[in-house]
This record gives C-alpha cells, sequence and structure tokens, in this order.
C-alpha cells in the first residue's frame, strides 16, 4: 500500500510539470497595429498582408508553441492609436508590429518606450525622428535621410530642374515634415532653390491649381498616400498641368495605378524595390502572394513579409521578447527579397534607391 501512495505521488509530481511545460508552451502573442480601415488602408493592408503570408507558410507555429497575431485598426487618428496601442499593452504583449505611418508610430512608440521588456517593430515607418536612438523601435524601412535622396537629387540634376513645387500630406507630419526639410536642405546645399511652392495635400484642389498656375515650376513633388496623390494627379492633368510629377514611396502600389488610370501615366517614383525583379525569393514570395490574396503585391506587402520573416527566424531561436531586439542586431544582416537588410546598432537600415516610372499600367525600372 505503501508503494502505491508513492507511485500514486509520483504521477501527480510528473502530472504538476508537466502542467508547468505546457505552461512555457502558451501562445506566441504579437500585435500588429496599421491603418486598417479609411483611405490610408491601403498601406497598412497591404504591409498586414504580406505579415500574415510568412506566417502562413510555418502554420502560425515556431517551437511547437501557436502563434496568435491579434489585429488593431489605428485608423491614422492619434486616438485610435492610442487606444489600440493601451488595449495590447492592458494584454501584456511583448512584441508589436506597427504602425505603418510615421505619425501613428510616434504615438505607439511613446507608450512602450516605458517599459524595458517589449518592443515595437514597423515595415514602413521611415520619419528622421526615430533615428540613431537606442530605444524599444526597429524598423526594416529607410529613415528620411540625405542617402535616402540621393537618387532622387540626381534625377532633378540630370533633369535640370531649378523650381520644385511640393504638395505634401500635413496629417503624417512626422513622415512628410522630414521629407521637406531634409531634401529641400540636400537641393541648396547642392546649388539648387528652395521648393518654389509649398501646400498640403488635404487642401482645396482649386487652391491647389491656383498656387500650381501662379508658379513656374519645372517638376511637381507629391508626399502623399496612394488614394489621394492619384485624386490629386488626375485634377492636375485635367486642368491642362503637364508638368513632370514625382510621387514619394508612400503613394507606390497598385491602388494609385488603378485610381489614377491614365492620368497617372510617366508618373516617377524614387524606390528601394523594383516590381520586375527576377531575384528567385521575390518572384516565389509574389506567385504565393497572388494564389492566397489574388493581386499583386506592393512594396508594402514584401516589407511586411520581409519584417515576419526576420521576426519568425529569431524567434526560433528563442521566444524572449526581452533580448529580441539584440538578437536581431547581434547578426545585423538579413536576407530580403531584393538584396539584403542590413541594421545598424540603432536598428536603422539602409537599401539602395533608384528611379522608376508608371508605364502602360505598371511600374518600370528607368536606367
Amino acid at each position: 500500500m505503501k508503494i502505491n501512495i508513492q507511485y500514486i505521488l509520483l504521477i501527480v509530481i510528473l502530472l504538476f510539470f508537466t502542467g508547468c511545460d505546457n505552461k512555457s508552451s502558451d501562445d506566441v502573442k504579437i500585435g500588429f497595429i496599421a491603418g486598417l480601415s479609411g483611405k490610408y488602408s491601403s498601406l497598412g493592408t497591404s504591409v498586414r498582408d504580406g505579415f500574415l503570408l510568412a506566417f502562413d507558410e510555418i502554420d502560425y507555429k515556431i517551437d511547437k508553441k501557436n502563434v496568435t497575431i491579434i489585429q488593431k485598426d489605428d485608423k491614422q487618428d492619434s486616438k485610435f492609436a492610442y487606444k489600440a496601442m493601451e488595449e495590447l499593452l492592458d494584454k501584456d504583449i511583448n512584441l508589436i508590429v506597427g504602425n505603418a505611418t510615421s505619425s501613428m508610430t510616434k504615438i505607439s512608440l511613446k507608450m512602450i518606450n516605458k517599459y524595458q521588456d517589449k518592443l515595437l517593430i514597423s515595415a514602413t515607418a521611415s520619419g528622421d525622428e526615430f533615428s540613431h536612438k537606442d530605444d524599444n523601435f526597429l524598423r526594416i524601412q529607410v529613415e528620411n535621410s540625405e542617402k535616402k535622396y540621393k537618387t532622387l537629387l540626381e534625377y532633378i540634376q540630370k533633369k535640370q530642374y531649378k523650381n520644385i513645387f511640393l504638395i505634401y500630406d500635413s496629417k503624417n507630419s512626422s513622415y512628410t515634415q522630414g521629407y521637406k526639410d531634409i531634401f529641400q536642405e540636400m537641393i541648396v546645399k547642392n546649388g539648387g532653390d528652395k521648393f518654389i511652392g509649398i501646400i498640403d495635400i488635404n487642401s482645396n484642389y482649386e487652391k491647389i491649381i491656383e498656387k500650381l498656375k501662379k508658379t513656374k515650376n519645372d517638376m511637381i513633388l507629391i508626399v502623399g498616400n496612394s488614394i489621394d496623390t492619384a485624386n490629386i494627379i488626375q485634377y492636375i492633368r485635367y486642368k491642362q498641368i503637364q508638368t513632370e510629377i514625382m510621387a514619394s514611396g508612400w503613394a507606390k502600389t497598385m491602388d494609385f495605378i488603378t485610381n489614377g488610370g491614365r492620368a497617372v501615366e510617366g508618373v516617377v517614383f524614387s524606390t528601394g524595390y523594383d516590381d520586375n525583379s527576377k531575384n528567385k525569393k521575390f518572384t516565389q514570395f509574389v506567385d504565393k502572394f497572388q494564389k492566397k490574396y489574388e493581386k499583386r503585391p506592393s512594396v508594402f506587402a514584401a516589407q511586411g513579409y520581409e519584417l515576419a520573416q526576420i521576426l519568425i527566424e529569431n524567434l526560433k531561436v528563442s521566444t524572449d521578447i526581452s533580448t529580441l531586439k539584440n538578437r536581431i542586431l547581434e547578426k545585423a544582416k538579413y536576407e530580403g527579397l531584393q538584396g539584403d537588410i542590413i541594421f545598424n546598432k540603432y536598428g536603422d537600415i539602409s537599401r539602395e534607391y533608384f528611379i522608376m516610372k508608371v508605364i502602360n499600367k505598371s511600374f518600370e525600372k528607368m536606367n
């Protein structure tokens, strides 16, 4: 009888430790915040679709642990962004992917930096105010910097454009303000002039046209989302203004071409992604994305996918989020879909940029 009691106690102890082991294999929970509705949703949903595709490939499992993605819509609104982040932090989510725009990322980062064991990582935020800081933030989007705009400057110099008119989106000022200030400073440093005119894309369209017609501009530079950029270009062309237009990488999606139609033919972009790349990893990604979503992926979908792959690779080593940032930065170099992604010690990255143009309803790389 004594032996039986000891045996039962042994079973109880084993069950106890088995239960503890099961607790250690709890879900890996990842928060995801982006603008998933409204006119800014093209960016957010593209990042999300690419991000989720990478987890589809591993059946949402890492080291026998289930991966749960908890999605939140910031609606490109500070109040919703704050609430979304607050809800994830209340649920003790330590790894959060987001936000899609720099302005919303600014809100989330301020909140997450209050913690020691949490990490925010963005696929697309490029605001220069996040650069060169040792905090709880990483990104795989090139920061607003002189290096990023070098190709754009060379294009303008080659074309001998002197009078550039800027249309920008004030609702994402963390991105657009840096774009304006850094690029204008580069132009001036290299012998050019300040922007001949500057206006918010959210202004009345007639007011924008009036300002454009009052200036002798060589190029119109538009820093806005895909829908707003396509819409204002349509109106510019409708008003018979034929000045060459360059749009920011923020607008480089198929929604831009779909919404802009014939009006956006010839619009140029400075970008780090070639939509027609023959890189094997990229073509495989395109095939899988098209099969799942029945549409071609944008640059933002590609970046969402790349971000997920970096996370998966490191989470397979350890699911301890408190050391995740250091592990990502220690390796530093990762194979992306179109070349290497290299982090510096602050979690900022570099990529090669080039010029693309809309030709026959597609983005074509220019020599």
